[in-house]
């Protein structure tokens, strides 16, 4: 029993020696980005007084989660009743993203034109609130091309896709994609996602963030109103 005691306190230590010289182990580091011209920096907005609240279990999980003697710049307010649940996966070959791995695929894409962040849902979901460098292409331009062909059209340039034929593309230099929309329950994103893998898009060259801009918001990452 010692034996083992020693071995978890060690661990600990480790894990959180760790922590120090990786911070995304425990908090993501900042991102530097360029959003309508002009450089911003994506990081965790927390408001400081919360680290003198103190938070356990009861705080966290009693009443409407967390505790209502929680103060308000601690806590956030969301809708539990909309949509359906995603799985964690969609399809073979195509990454499920967490917060730290869109990070890491925004601050690549700074550098990289061959990336592109895609925000699925309705533009006036996107102007609301989007993640800072999204690109906002509704689900329905692919979902639905004989209803907005110049749309469609419009979506292949933007994502270099080159049309061969009726119902055939050539995505040799089409864009590496990391798509989004509201949370788990939003089902906007694997609806684009389906549209692009049933005209052939290459599996490995789409990214999908499941938990989406409530997620993001879940842990106090910067947003933007879409441009």
């Amino acid at each position: 029993m010692v034996k083992k005691t020693i071995i978890l306190l060690l661990s600990t230590v480790l894990y959180l020696s760790a922590a120090d010289k990786n911070a995304t182990i425990l908090h993501s580091d900042d991102v530097e980005v360029t959003y309508k011209g002009k450089p911003m920096v994506i990081s965790r907005e927390m408001d400081s007084r919360c680290r003198d609240v103190a938070f356990n279990g009861e705080t966290f999980w009693s009443q409407d989660f967390p505790k209502k003697s929680v103060p308000s710049f601690c806590k956030k307010t969301f809708i539990t009743t909309a949509g359906m649940i995603s799985p964690m996966h969609t399809y073979e070959g195509i990454e499920t993203f967490g917060e730290v791995e869109v990070l890491d695929f925004i601050e690549e894409a700074q550098e990289d034109t061959t990336m592109m962040l895609i925000d699925t849902r309705k533009p006036n979901w996107y102007h609301a609130r989007t993640i800072p460098t999204a690109v906002n292409i509704p689900f329905f331009y692919l979902d639905n091309p004989k209803k907005y062909p110049k749309e469609f059209v419009h979506t292949l340039k933007l994502l270099n896709i080159q049309k061969i034929a009726k119902g055939k593309y050539d995505f040799s230099h089409a864009k590496i994609l990391l798509l989004f929309c509201n949370a788990t329950w939003c089902l906007q994103s694997t609806k684009m996602i389906d549209a692009l893998v049933s005209m052939g898009y290459p599996h490995k060259k789409l990214k999908w963030y499941r938990g989406g801009l409530q997620a993001w918001l879940n842990v106090s990452l910067t947003t933007v109103t879409g441009n």
